[in-house]
């Protein structure tokens, strides 16, 4: 039996009628789902405790020597964020105790002059730590800058690469105390530089937790769909010791003495999430660097 023409077009509105109407009704249901699993795409920005360039100065033996500087626009822009603080510390206890007083005393401009000059004799390239520390906050997609590709764009040749695990924090429990960091050799390539190695090392708070790795480490845990807020900040510090092994100690002393200015500025994630947790968990890590 050949359907009747007049029926056709009736049959083909109910179709798309009860098209639309599925669909009316998958999209309730994904908002009430959403709902009720508290799901959130966007992520709401998080304060600072304190601005990053409230940082004290003076950490323990090392005293900053540089003045706090605005990035070139151009650079700040790449740099995707207008939080940051970068600073040169000097440790004072590998300085003569005339150049010590004379130092300490002085003004930031005067000191950073100093430094440059050579009136300070830092012969001893462990005594100078370059340190940046940047913020972002109020997105669930960054991928942050690492040295990896930074410094190989600028002429650096990475020659080794390691995940360590250093006792910086302030804790009670000495396992609570450890931070993966990530720790890098890298070499001049353009010989006619002939600048000494750099040793690189960076880790991350986000979201009240330390991470090492940008991606599955920061972004994962930015993505988290449960979670309303998103924050994380890089930590990064360069020395131009003869290796990795020289400058580990190194680091891992000045960080012992930077971590509580730092986790003072970052948010308090406790009061984000209406506890009273610790600001910064470590994840535990497999390996301890001696």
């Amino acid at each position: 039996m050949i359907e009747s023409t007049a029926q056709t077009p009736r049959r083909n509105w109910i179709a798309f009628a009860i098209v639309i109407a599925l669909l009316v009704i998958s999209a309730v249901g994904l908002r009430v789902t959403i709902a009720q699993m508290k799901i959130t795409f966007r992520k709401l920005p998080v304060e600072l405790s304190a601005p990053l360039l409230d940082m004290k100065p003076t950490l323990g033996p090392w005293v900053q020597a540089s003045v706090d500087r605005a990035l070139n626009p151009d650079i700040e822009h790449e740099l995707g964020t207008k939080e940051y603080v970068m600073r040169d510390y000097i440790d004072t206890r590998l300085l003569d105790a005339g150049a010590r007083e004379k130092f300490i005393a002085a003004s930031l401009e005067d000191r950073e002059k100093m430094m440059h000059s050579g009136e300070l004799k830092l012969d001893n390239p462990a005594s100078i730590m370059r340190f940046a520390l940047t913020f972002y906050t109020g997105s669930a997609d960054t991928v942050p800058h690492v040295s990896e590709r930074c410094f190989v764009a600028d002429g650096w040749r990475p020659s080794a690469f390691d995940v360590v695990n250093w006792p910086i924090l302030s804790r009670q429990n000495e396992s609570d105390r450890l931070v993966e960091v990530r720790l890098m050799n890298f070499e001049d390539q353009v010989g006619s530089r002939a600048f000494r190695p750099r040793q690189v090392c960076y880790f991350f708070q986000v979201n009240g937790k330390y991470k090492h790795d940008p991606i599955f480490g920061v972004r994962k845990e930015l993505q988290n769909l449960f979670e309303r807020h998103a924050y994380f900040a890089k930590v990064e510090m360069v020395t131009g010791m003869d290796s990795v092994a020289d400058a580990a100690p190194v680091m891992t002393n000045f960080l012992q003495h930077a971590m509580p200015e730092i986790e003072r500025v970052l948010p308090d994630w406790s009061k984000v999430k209406g506890n009273e947790s610790d600001v910064a968990t470590p994840e535990p890590a497999a390996k301890v660097n001696p």
